[in-house]
């Protein structure tokens, strides 16, 4: 299966069609996802309709100069994330029981979803996601709404979350690219878990407009992609500021766009690897993954040096990151009861969202602060260890680790079990991942195309590459290095579409 670019690409020269291609996309949901239970809602006539209208523009503009100006993804079938990207009249259940049962609707379009609309993508359905953000677990994406998303590597297996249905979508060959959002890694947890590119982009780079700052800043949207060209792709699709947006970019988006850098060469890069953490054990599998990672860029001349930022050696930010988590999801179910027509009660929502709602009830206002100001200072300390600009200074332009701490682990173990084992086990999946939505630095999750890229269970193992505030441009230069070196877009998991 050829990536969305290509996609895009044939049809802005008229050698396919739209409907075609979303038709295409529905034979093929229809086909795997009874398996892999990736799309939740699905907005198949939507989808048509959408299709129907960009295929008679298109008739309008044959033969001009004004067909090759088609948006950046015309005709290519996608999928939101079922959470917090609304898109007017679609459904907005969010994993929830109550919301679904109300057949509760978003009542405008937000910027992500008009972003990916302008450029002509068509999405198909919602892809799953756990329960309003939170759920049994915020990384996996098993609900009791809708039950688990499975691994199209290994169906015994989770394919983790927040963007795991986006992820098995897109590595199932559903969709070619799909929405996803990251909020303490849930971008680049999946990404790693179904062999894909997962790009966290630099905090402010994507409105999140007509919301306010998720998570004290913490949270983003983005995508989960084939390639690093259409990950750079949805960058320069989604990029840019809305009126009122709370944060800038540390580092602008380079004058020609985010594909223009991808083959571009990065220059001799000074790199940090650090394949273990102080504070969690990492799975072995994870640690050789880092490390054949290290080799390869040193094969392609960089300077590697072990290496770990100070503050990474201890995850004392992670409480006030969680006092933050708790009291913003408290604060997003009582925004819904006027929708519900009643506050929330236990019955209304999983049993570790309704702890967690319990938790955030009880954060006050100066405690809150206080937890804000300390991830500032947090913030502040740990993107000293970056240059701010490639090659300059004595210190490093990128950070590599592994993406997870753990392989994927099989279907329920991050949601079944008492709220304290579910916390713990958590913790040991993500030791590499929230302290750059904190700080609010660029970050990618790529797979590799060797053998230390897989398990043995048949599981993609990714590794994360993390980059100073605002770049961005950096990320996919390397990136799409290592994937020229190691290429690993033609594998293909054990459940897969038919073209």
């Amino acid at each position: 299966m050829n990536d969305a670019t290509a996609l895009a690409e044939q049809v802005r020269a008229g050698e396919t069609d739209a409907m075609t291609t979303v038709e295409e996309a529905i034979a093929r949901c229809e086909q795997v996802n009874p398996t892999i239970n990736a799309i939740v809602e699905k907005t198949y006539e939507q989808a048509r309709h959408g299709a129907a209208q960009l295929d008679a523009a298109s008739q309008r503009t044959a033969g001009s100069s004004d067909r090759a100006a088609a948006g950046l993804l015309a005709g290519v079938p996608i999928a939101l994330k079922d959470l917090f990207c609304p898109a007017e009249g679609e459904p907005g259940y969010q994993g929830n029981r109550r919301l679904a049962e109300l057949d509760y609707r978003y009542s405008e379009t937000g910027a992500v979803a008009r972003r990916l609309a302008e450029a002509g993508a068509i999405s198909i359905g919602h892809s799953h996601s756990p329960e309003l953000g939170g759920g049994q677990c915020p990384a996996a994406a098993e609900t009791a709404l809708y039950g688990p998303c499975r691994n199209p590597w290994n169906t015994d297996h989770t394919v983790l979350g927040s963007s795991g249905g986006a992820a098995a979508a897109v590595a199932a060959g559903i969709v070619r690219i799909a929405h996803a959002s990251d909020g303490g890694g849930s971008i680049r947890i999946p990404a790693s878990a179904n062999g894909l590119v997962g790009l966290k982009p630099s905090r402010g780079r994507i409105s999140s407009a007509p919301a306010g700052e998720g998570w004290g800043g913490g949270t983003t949207d983005g995508a989960v992609a084939l390639t690093v060209r259409d990950a750079a792709l949805a960058l320069d699709v989604l990029a840019g500021a809305e009126p009122g947006d709370p944060y800038v970019p540390a580092h602008p988006a380079p004058a020609a766009g985010y594909v223009a850098e991808v083959g571009q060469h990065p220059g001799e890069l000074r790199i940090g690897v650090s394949s273990t953490i102080p504070f969690e054990v990492t799975d072995p599998l994870c640690t050789q993954a880092a490390e054949a990672a290290a080799g390869l860029l040193d094969s392609l001349g960089h300077r590697v040096d072990q290496a770990l930022p100070e503050p990474m050696a201890s995850n004392d930010y992670m409480y006030d990151y969680v006092r933050i988590m708790r009291a913003s999801a408290t604060a997003t179910l009582r925004s819904y009861e006027a929708a519900l027509g009643r506050p929330w009660t236990e019955e209304d929502v999983e049993p570790v969202a309704w702890i967690n709602y319990q938790r955030g009830t009880k954060i006050s206002g100066p405690d809150l602060l206080a937890s804000r100001e300390r991830l500032h200072q947090f913030t502040r300390q740990i993107v000293r260890w970056w240059n701010a600009e490639p090659g300059q200074g004595d210190g490093f332009d990128l950070l590599l680790t592994p993406t997870l701490g753990v392989v994927p682990p099989p279907v329920g173990y991050l949601v079944e079990g008492d709220e304290r084992t579910l916390t713990k086990r958590l913790a040991k999946v993500t030791p590499y991942l929230p302290q750059f939505n904190v700080s609010g630095q660029p970050a990618i999750s790529v797979p590799l195309g060797t053998a230390e890229g897989m398990s043995a269970e048949g599981l993609p193992i990714g590794i994360q590459l993390v980059a100073a505030p605002g770049r961005e441009d950096i990320l996919l230069r390397v990136a799409a290095q290592m994937e020229q070196a190691a290429p690993w877009a033609q594998r293909r998991p054990s459940v897969y579409a038919a073209a």
